[in-house]
């Protein structure tokens, strides 16, 4: 937390004070400066008094009908805007947090309830950790821990490069977060020049596409950033990125019913895909108001999974978490700034 790192720093604190905040605040979840045990009480009312413990505030969360979903629209305060964060509690026992990036996004996919909102600004590093540090609060007092953090909120990840960059680092960090790099998915809509400095960079997380569509013209029809990050270019920049981590690369496929979930559509995307480190994240549509898709049928999901098979491209069909609570991306955040 950089802005308790700088105050003791204009205090002329001890340098060991920040690192046991450290300790506390990533290591131990601590919900509040009272619990900075180590601390003097003066030193403690101290930072109470001048320093927020959090950069977000909650506004309202959503537990879903099963208790494996929990959606949390936040305020971060200093923007005074809204945003959103997700916690996917799985059967396998993973707790993954879904975090945001920006307020709103600029990319502007027709399909999606977050672009529907416009950009209404970048998050700073901490304040993308701290949605991560609400959750592992609320996990602490069941003694579970976060065991994966993914990009997959609001915004475009290599639209706030340094910020993303920097919440990676912290979340990383063996004396912070301490969460490796395999355990954070970081997905893009395929923004080329930074997505390459980003991996120039050293960065390995795991890499998730927001295809959607197996054609550059259909990309470009529903997916307007498309027109500037054509596929072929995309795939050289991606294959370098399986020879140099010999890690599958997930390939997001929103299935819209009549748009991109044809039989045609799943030939065209098998050969694409085909002989690649591949897994293709079929994710059933989730309606938003005022958008004109549909989500597909099981039918033709199921007969899409079944020509991918035929092509030898590893699929899954994602499990709906959350519909109850408004899970898609900026529903929540759309309902109630609307």
């Amino acid at each position: 937390m950089r802005r308790v790192e700088e105050y003791l720093k204009k205090i002329s604190s001890p340098g060991f004070r920040y690192k046991q905040f450290k300790k506390a605040f990533y290591q131990e979840a601590i919900s509040g400066f009272d619990e900075v045990t180590p601390f003097p009480l003066t030193l403690r009312e101290e930072l109470k008094k001048n320093i927020d413990f959090s950069s977000l505030e909650e506004v309202k969360r959503l537990v879903s009908d099963k208790g494996n979903t929990i959606k949390v629209l936040f305020r971060v305060k200093s923007l005074d805007k809204n945003i959103e964060s997700v916690l996917m509690r799985h059967e396998d026992g993973r707790n993954t947090v879904c975090v945001s990036c920006m307020v709103g996004c600029p990319v502007g996919c027709t399909f999606c309830a977050t672009g529907k909102l416009g950009f209404k600004g970048n998050l700073n590093s901490e304040q993308i950790v701290d949605q991560v540090m609400y959750f592992a609060r609320i996990l602490k007092k069941e003694k579970q821990k976060i065991t994966n953090v993914v990009y997959m909120g609001m915004g475009e990840p290599m639209l706030n490069l340094s910020s993303v960059e920097e919440s990676i680092k912290i979340l990383n960090d063996p004396d912070g977060f301490n969460l490796g790099q395999r355990k954070i998915t970081v997905s893009t809509s395929g923004i080329i020049a930074p997505l390459k400095k980003f991996i120039d960079k050293g960065f390995r997380v795991r890499l998730a596409i927001s295809l959607h569509a197996p054609s550059q013209e259909l990309r470009e029809s529903i997916m307007p950033i498309a027109k500037a990050n054509p596929i072929k270019p995309l795939f050289d920049l991606l294959t370098q990125y399986e020879n140099l981590t010999n890690k599958r690369i997930t390939y997001e496929y929103i299935m819209i019913n009549g748009v991109n979930d044809g039989s045609s559509h799943a030939e065209r995307l098998g050969k694409l895909l085909r002989g690649r480190l591949a897994h293709v994240n079929l994710i059933p549509y989730n309606p938003v108001k005022g958008v004109k898709y549909d989500k597909s049928t099981r039918e033709n999901i199921q007969n899409f999974k079944a020509i991918l098979d035929k092509y030898g491209v590893y699929n899954t069909i994602r499990v709906s978490m959350g519909e109850d609570v408004s899970a898609a991306c900026g529903q929540l955040a759309g309902e109630i700034n609307s």
